[in-house]
């Protein structure tokens, strides 16, 4: 609730809701909050997703293969900074691997500057943050899927359940805890990622990868608005807060 400029000390003073006022009419906070909301969203769901197919083809691995265990850890083992600059390089323009692999099968026809267009960065950032956090999914859907009771599976086999069914009324309701606690981790880690972005883009171009986080990060230690950023981040803080409350009530939802 101050005017506080960090080249300005001397020209503290308190506006009360001054900075809410100019947020309402800050197109880049709401395009950066619209950019947090989409980066998390579809990271989550795909992550959620493809974790939960690994966990079940790891959980049915034999013994031979219990290696492949530990080596699916490795990216969420390896900094952010790094991931961010392992896929800045994935995604390079002229050298970049994903662009050589999409043209050998037919899908561009030409290099794409994926790092360099509003319109594709998002997704090069997305796909670097879900190659980072799937091997934490599959860490725990494998842990949860060891804790269900052969017995229950055996009896809805005896039942004449098929592969479907038994992983619908069986395996889903056991893991429904972890997905909901898991999940919720990651749209926490997710809201608050800044390495992979900043390190891959810094926010661009033109503000299309900007979340609120790097939005934060520029008022207060580019343009050293502190008072501005400090007022962001409380909203920040807030949309998290309702956004965690709203995804814990609708999973633990019953029928």
């Amino acid at each position: 609730m101050f005017h506080y400029e960090l080249t300005r000390p001397d020209e503290i003073k308190f506006d009360f809701l001054k900075n809410y006022q100019t947020m309402l009419n800050d197109d880049t906070f709401w395009l950066s909050l619209k950019n947090t909301l989409v980066f998390t969203a579809v990271s989550v769901v795909i992550s959620l997703v493809v974790g939960l197919w690994g966990a079940i083809v790891v959980d049915q691995l034999s013994q031979k293969f219990s290696w492949l265990r530990g080596f699916l850890l490795v990216p969420w083992i390896i900094p952010g900074v790094i991931v961010g600059y392992l896929f800045m390089l994935i995604f390079d323009v002229e050298v970049g691997v994903a662009n050589v692999i999409m043209e050998n099968a037919g899908l561009i026809q030409k290099f794409l500057p994926w790092l360099m267009r509003a319109d594709l960065a998002m997704i090069a950032v997305i796909v670097a943050n879900i190659w980072n956090q799937i091997p934490f999914y599959i860490l725990m859907f494998t842990a949860g899927l060891k804790s269900i009771p052969m017995d229950v599976k055996e009896a809805a086999i005896c039942e004449g359940a098929s592969r479907r069914q038994e992983f619908r009324y069986v395996t889903l309701p056991y893991l429904k805890g972890i997905i909901v606690i898991t999940s919720l981790l990651m749209v926490i880690r997710n809201f608050n990622n800044f390495p992979i972005v900043y390190t891959m883009t810094g926010g661009g171009p033109v503000y299309s990868t900007t979340t609120l986080v790097i939005y934060i990060y520029r008022l207060a230690f580019e343009q050293f608005n502190i008072g501005y950023a400090s007022a962001v981040g409380i909203v920040w803080c807030l949309v998290l807060l309702a956004v965690s409350l709203i995804y814990v009530k609708v999973l633990y939802k019953q029928d």
